[in-house]
Order: C-alpha cells, then sequence, then structure tokens
C-alpha cells in the first residue's frame, strides 16, 4: 500500500484532518497581568501598553474571535490579573497557567503566519503558534470495497521459526521464488474455480466433480494457500507464480486415487508437482495416508521416476505408521513422496469454538512445531506444517456472504491444510531451480533439502519427538542451497 508522507511522519491514507478553522494558540507570560474578554484585551492601567499594543495587532488581521483555550470562565481569567504573580514561593497553579492560553482565530487563513510573528513580537506574549490538526496514529493499514485482505493474518508466510519464509524468497531470481514456470495437480473431489482470489480458468484435466460443498469448499482452500493471486483484498498463494490444475479422484463413478495420479502424471512433466490431498480408513479404522495401498503406492513411484514431486497428507487418524501392522506396506515404504504431518501452529490457542473438539475453548493447543493431536506420524512423515489456524479460501467463517466467490476462512485445518504449505513450498524450490540452473531438482533432492534445512519438531505434553512428523519448511535455507 502506497503511503502518505506527512511532515512529521507517515499517516495512513485515507485519513484527514479534522474540518474546522486553523487558528492561533497564544501563551500570555506569567507575569503579564493581562485578561482578554471574546472582542479584545484588557487589564489594569499599567499594563495598558500591552493591552494596546494586542488590540492593534487584533484590529489589523481582523480576527474573528478571541477566547480562552482551556474553556476558562471570566471569573478564573480575572483571577489571573488580581492575583499575586507566580514566584519561587508560589508556584504556577494549573488554573493561573490555563488561562493565560488564549485562541485566536483570523478571519482569513492566509493571515496565520503573519499573525503569529506579529504576536510573538509582543512583550506580554511568551509564544505564540498555529494549533496543529491531529490525525489518528495508526501505522498504514488497508481498505477495500470489495473483500477484506486477510494476507496479514497468513502467519505460515511469514519468517522461520513461526512461518516457512515464504515472503522472504518470492523476489528472487526474477520471481522464481513464486514457482513460476512449475505446474502443480490437486487431487481431491471439488473446486470453486470461479472464486475471485484465484486464477481465471483454472482446468480440470481429469474425473467428476464431486457436487458436495464440503468438497468444494476443501478444494478451495487448498488451492487458496498454494496460487490465489496477491492484491489489495483477499489471501496470497505460497506459490503465486505456479499454474494450477485440478484432478478429481472419481474416474468413472468410482473413486480411483491410482488412476489420477496416473493421468495427472501422464499431463505432467520434470519438476511439476503433485498434491494427494486425501485420506481413507486403515485396518485399525483410523485415517491413513493413501500410500498405504499397493495401487496408489505404485502410482506415486511412476510420477516420481518421471521427476514429479508427489506431496501427500498423512491424514488425520491420530496413528502410528511403524506399528507391526503396517509392516510391508506403503506406509513403512519408500514411494518417493513427501509425506506431510500436521504441527501446532505458534497461534497455538484454541478460539470460542475450541469446545466442539472437546477442548477447553481459549485453552492451550500445545507446543508450537509438535505433532497436533489428531496427525499421524511416523518414519515416512517427511515433514510437517500447519495444521490449525491456516486462513485462505473458502468456507467462510472469515468472510461469508451470498457468494461463495467471496468466501473466506481463518481456521483451515489438519494435514489437510499442511500439505498445500509443503506443496508451494516444492513449487517455489523447483521454480529457483528452473531459473538458477535450466532444469528442476530431483524430487528425492527437494524432499532431502526440506528435511535437512527445517525447523525442527518440538516435544510437548504426550508428543514426544519419537512420535514423528518432521521439520517445517525453512525456503530462506533452501533457497541458499539450491
Amino acid at each position: 500500500m502506497a503511503r502518505k508522507q506527512a511532515e512529521v511522519g507517515y499517516v495512513s491514507p485515507g485519513i484527514s484532518p479534522p474540518k474546522g478553522p486553523d487558528y492561533i494558540v497564544m501563551e500570555l507570560r506569567h507575569d503579564s497581568r493581562v485578561a482578554y474578554s471574546p472582542t479584545a484585551f484588557a487589564g489594569p492601567t499599567e499594563v495598558r501598553k500591552d493591552t494596546d499594543a494586542l488590540n492593534k495587532v487584533l484590529s489589523a488581521f481582523r480576527v474573528k474571535r478571541v477566547a480562552s483555550h482551556f474553556g476558562m470562565k471570566a471569573t478564573q481569567i480575572r483571577r489571573r490579573v488580581t492575583a499575586a504573580p507566580p514566584s519561587h514561593d508560589r508556584p504556577v497553579s494549573g488554573e493561573f497557567a490555563h488561562a493565560g492560553f488564549v485562541q485566536i482565530i483570523p478571519r482569513r487563513k492566509e493571515d496565520l503566519a503573519a499573525l503569529t510573528r506579529e504576536l510573538n513580537r509582543l512583550d506580554s506574549v511568551w509564544k505564540a503558534e498555529v494549533a496543529p490538526r491531529p490525525v489518528p496514529a495508526p501505522a498504514p493499514t488497508g481498505s477495500s470495497t470489495v473483500s477484506r485482505n486477510f494476507e496479514p493474518a497468513q502467519g505460515y508466510l511469514h519468517s522461520p521459526p513461526n512461518g516457512i519464509g515464504a515472503m522472504e524468497v518470492w523476489k528472487q531470481a526474477r520471481q522464481s521464488g513464486t514457482g513460476r514456470g512449475i505446474t502443480i495437480c490437486d487431487i481431491e473431489g471439488n473446486w470453486n474455480r470461479l472464486h475471485e482470489d484465484l486464477p481465471k480458468r483454472i482446468p480440470l484435466i481429469g474425473g467428476t466433480l464431486i457436487n458436495d460443498l464440503g468438497w468444494k469448499n476443501h478444494g478451495t482452500a487448498v488451492l487458496g494457500e498454494m496460487v490465489s493471486r496477491p492484491g489489495p483484498s483477499g489471501t496470497v498463494g505460497i506459490s503465486q507464480g505456479a499454474r494450477a490444475v485440478v484432478q478429481s479422484a472419481v474416474i468413472n463413478g468410482v473413486f480411483n486415487t491410482a488412476g489420477a495420479i496416473a493421468n495427472a502424471t501422464s499431463k505432467l512433466g520434470k519438476g511439476d508437482v503433485i498434491l494427494i490431498e486425501l485420506q481413507a480408513t486403515g485396518p485399525n479404522g483410523k485415517y491413513v495416508a493413501m500410500q498405504y495401498w499397493d495401487d496408489v503406492f505404485s502410482a506415486i513411484r511412476v510420477a516420481v521416476d518421471k521427476g514429479i514431486t508427489v506431496v501427500e497428507a498423512a491424514g488425520n487418524g491420530d496413528e502410528d505408521f511403524d506399528l507391526p501392522i503396517f509392516n510391508n506396506t506403503g506406509l513403512q515404504k519408500d514411494s518417493g513422496a513427501i509425506v506431510v504431518g500436521a504441527g501446532i501452529p505458534p497461534t497455538n490457542f484454541f478460539d470460542y469454538f475450541g469446545s466442539e473438539w472437546g477442548f477447553d475453548r481459549y485453552g492451550k493447543i500445545g507446543v508450537p512445531r509438535s505433532r497436533i493431536w489428531f496427525s499421524n506420524y511416523g518414519k515416512i512423515v517427511s515433514v510437517q506444517a500447519w495444521g490449525w489456524h491456516v486462513t485462505t479460501t473458502g468456507y467462510g467463517d472469515a468472510q461469508g456472504g451470498v457468494s461463495q466467490n467471496r468466501w473466506y476462512t481463518l481456521r483451515f485445518s489438519g494435514t489437510s491444510s499442511a500439505s498445500p504449505i509443503v506443496t508451494g513450498s516444492v513449487a517455489c524450490i523447483q521454480g529457483l531451480a528452473k531459473a538458477k540452473h535450466g532444469q528442476p531438482l530431483p524430487p528425492k533432492k527437494v524432499r532431502s533439502l526440506l528435511i535437512s534445512t527445517g525447523t525442527p519438531q518440538e516435544a510437548g505434553p504426550g508428543v514426544p519427538l519419537s512420535q514423528h512428523i518432521g521439520p517445517q519448511p525453512n525456503l530462506p535455507e533452501v533457497f541458499r542451497l539450491v
């Protein structure tokens, strides 16, 4: 936002000084026995010279009004003249001091400077100056005739250790730090591709949309984290320079996540990114990552072998992937994907609705970057990101209204909110690699950089480091090594 410079610093655009005439505040000397009325100055005979000089100046400049600046009564002004003057033994009282401040309003604004100079030449005047025109004291802020600007609430974009440092890297290598030149494919069920803050004409490259508002809100929130457009309203995506496409997991009337990955793989190239925003019920009756199933595991490996980085939500089942029941499954084998867990954000307190999850309202969630209670964990979980309080497009709790195209949320959560943060990070890394070296990094190299440079996982009550979800991305550190 443009800043408006004033003589004394910066003020917010759109704030105007208050209406009303400009005027002069004149302070009489403490030893001056001059009084005043709305029309003239007066006093005892011995100060006739002073009062005549004051009245001569006022008549020369056609003064509109003379009044007590502090609203003192006539009796208080007269007491200032009749009382003994202040001395070392008789300090100045508040009443005496305030009675000596005179407000003088000239009829013509153009006379202010000259009138002030003439008053300051008089023996009875301590000081005369033009009164300031005050304005409120906020830092520059934003306004919009349409949607509000939610970018300041996107703390996950800010510097490590709280955020991933996205804002620090966007301008590197001619904006390649925004993911320019990279395509991201989100695999799930539906999206509001008409949302005001998303790029226009995001293509559906395969599958059938699920006609359900919950699916649509979810997909919209995911896209917003990655590719929402910068501007005076709405949010801004981590990889705002990347191209987005979407692929539904419903193919020929059935859920076929592996088929969706395979179709996306056929349409993407080296350096692009696939995000799997899905989970399903595993053998313990809890949600697990999709690579548990052999067909999905196989599809991921083919994508990674092609040079496509695959990012996968670990799932929200509070499940330990290192349990014996998962031996010889994709939850204990390396598909090449970046599996993402959910950590506690630095905004680590519940809001009013905390009781909906069985917690006290305004209670503490835990230690930032420790595993949030629902996130799956285990050796294959590569990195973590915010699993709560993510600001993005969709849902409408931050801004609702009739049109879904203007809905925003402050409360997107889960490994679903964490995974797009990592996906956007990957797109930024690959955009930089292509700009600097002419080619992207291998997917496993991207994963190893995210792990080796990330802000470490923390332990918390009931969630030791052995419940592994990995570090949080630190893009400035990765960019230093690319």
